[in-house]
């Protein structure tokens, strides 16, 4: 054994599987942490995932005498462990117990390798992760940001600590890191879920479950209790067919008189663009329509579809020459 050990990042890692995996998780919403919060430059959890399993694992090269020093032997447990990464890396594999039992247990063995000591069994999950909890180093990230990497570390079974300046990537951090394990495999408290255990409809929580399910419906709950006190301040939108729909975002816009004079002194909203949005074949946009009967004098009406290629360069050139759009009378 060498005096100091490379670790598989500093030889070789499987970067298109990584990137690929990395790129792909760009699209998915369901699950996915940042759909808690937004924040700024978000690190993939593929990649991390990746890179702390990468950066934990010994190189074969570094344990000659365990491959009888022999290259070809080196180089082949080196591309099995890529194969573990490739398996790793995809979204599925991030809630997949098998697979991350197997990562798990790579980095066990070249922590107890280098302790001079010999891993838990592959097949003892629970041995695994009591030894990595006790024998592997932790993993500090100071600025945790989105909390990528302390959520990866945890996953691969690791002791994980995060901070950072900002209160927002703090409370994100909790929760998605400290507050769902103090509740792991807990059933949930809420009114409904304790009625149903008492009338004998047991069910078995697993890892974060129980949580999930009382955050959904104290969530449900405060809505609700929201909508009876103030829902009469936030009207229902009336659709062009009559029908009525619940307003999920405002638009606001400051008002000035309008200086058509077929307009007669009307309000008009100052606002940069109609388009609400510009996603080729979901464009969607505000149409302000002149309407004598309207309180105004003119409405709008949302519309989908496709936009004529003028009223594209109409709403692009009145971007760039002027601050603000008027309906015209």
């Amino acid at each position: 054994m060498s005096a100091v050990r490379k670790k598989l990042i500093e030889v070789s890692i499987p970067l298109e599987a990584i990137n690929a995996a990395s790129a792909r998780e760009k699209s998915i919403r369901h699950g996915h942490p940042s759909t808690l919060h937004l924040w700024w430059a978000r690190r993939p959890l593929a990649a991390c995932r990746a890179v702390l399993f990468a950066q934990l694992v010994d190189d074969p090269s570094s344990w000659p005498d365990r491959f009888d020093h022999d290259d070809e032997k080196i180089e082949a447990e080196r591309k099995r462990l890529h194969k573990v990464i490739e398996r790793l890396v995809p979204w599925e594999a991030s809630n997949d117990e098998h697979i991350l039992n197997e990562a798990r247990w790579e980095i066990a063995r070249s922590v107890a390798w280098g302790r001079g000591e010999e891993p838990p069994p592959r097949d003892d999950g629970p041995a695994i992760l009591d030894y990595l909890q006790t024998k592997a180093p932790p993993v500090y990230d100071p600025f945790s940001g989105g909390g990528s990497i302390p959520l990866e570390a945890q996953r691969l079974g690791l002791r994980a600590y995060g901070s950072d300046l900002n209160p927002v990537a703090v409370l994100i951090g909790k929760a998605l890191v400290e507050i769902p394990p103090k509740f792991a495999g807990q059933p949930p408290v809420n009114p409904k879920a304790r009625a149903e255990a008492a009338n004998g409809q047991l069910r078995d929580w697993k890892g974060a479950q129980g949580l999930a399910e009382d955050v959904r419906y104290y969530g449900q709950w405060m809505r609700d209790e929201a909508e009876k006190r103030i829902g009469h301040l936030y009207p229902k939108a009336t659709l062009p067919d009559g029908s009525q729909a619940t307003v999920i975002a405002w638009l606001w816009a400051r008002t000035v008189r309008s200086p058509d004079p077929a307009a007669k002194g009307a309000m008009v909203p100052l606002v940069s663009s109609f388009m609400l949005s510009t996603k080729e074949g979901r464009k969607t946009w505000v149409e302000p329509i002149v309407d004598p009967a309207a309180m105004d004098g003119w409405r709008f009406e949302v519309r989908t579809g496709i936009l004529s290629k003028a009223d594209e360069e109409r709403l692009k050139k009145e971007q760039k020459q002027r601050a603000a759009i008027l309906p015209v009378f």
